[in-house]
């Protein structure tokens, strides 16, 4: 192989590498914030991607001479990164979910704010339970073991795949994962604030003169911050539970992709 050969194998395989990277960061929590400028994005893809390279270009990976064919195994490296980044995301997609759920029993749902990390409309004890998480992930160098996952990609994917997981079961069952572990995180709050909801009930129909509208929404209020505040200690044991399991759908994504 010649040195313009060589070079040419370096720079394709060195922009297939970035791909996948830019593929996962842009939807990953943490990186993929939309306060994060599209700068910073990319100059951390390009540094993580000159740190695996070494790592890559040890295995050799098979890399199309022609245009393309090289184009479309770009375009296969960011799909790879976008699933990738897609089951790392769920993480946040529960946190969400679960602010959703205590938003709507303690009568917040009207008062949904923007996230400006996201740029999205989300509930404000969602966007609170987000902040805190990140706050503990970074405090706890978490983010470390995501570039790991994202590193450890390479041994269940390799560069130009043959095939893109199709395993639809897979995702189904995410989504429902999702979904049960919003339920399972708000279900304190949400069920000590449907208890008030029995009280209040149960006072109204004994003081029939009061006016309950007047008492149901600050008692609430003020039951589910109570609530919250006691829950506060538990919460990094259940954002740790939550990062782990994720985890785990990461390593089930990879073993599948790769049979």
């Amino acid at each position: 192989m010649g040195l313009a050969e060589l070079l040419q194998w370096n720079i394709s395989l060195f922009i297939l590498i970035l791909s996948r990277w830019t593929g996962m960061i842009m939807l990953a929590p943490v990186f993929g914030a939309r306060g994060v400028p599209g700068v910073v994005k990319l100059s951390l893809a390009a540094s993580l991607s000159v740190i695996v390279y070494p790592l890559i270009s040890a295995t050799k990976p098979a890399i199309p001479i022609e245009l393309l064919p090289y184009v479309a195994v770009v375009i296969k490296e960011v799909l790879v990164g976008l699933v990738i980044g897609f089951v790392i995301y769920t993480m946040t997609a529960v946190l969400t979910g679960a602010g959703q759920l205590i938003d709507f029993q303690m009568g917040f749902t009207m008062g949904a704010a923007i996230d400006p990390v996201y740029g999205v409309q989300t509930p404000m004890m969602g966007n609170f339970q987000m902040v805190l998480a990140t706050m503990l992930l970074l405090a706890t160098n978490s983010d470390h073991y995501l570039i790991a996952a994202m590193v450890k990609s390479y041994a269940y994917i390799p560069i130009n795949p043959s095939t893109l997981s199709s395993n639809i079961t897979f995702y189904a069952e995410l989504v429902a994962h999702v979904f049960a572990l919003a339920i399972q995180m708000a279900l304190p709050i949400f069920g000590a604030l449907l208890v008030s909801d029995i009280g209040v009930g149960l006072l109204s129909r004994t003081v029939p003169q009061l006016n309950i509208f007047s008492v149901v929404f600050p008692v609430k209020i003020i039951f589910g911050f109570i609530i919250l505040f006691l829950s506060m200690p538990f919460f990094g044991e259940a954002v740790s539970h939550l990062f782990n399991t994720n985890m785990s759908w990461v390593l089930e994504l990879y073993q599948g992709w790769k049979q």
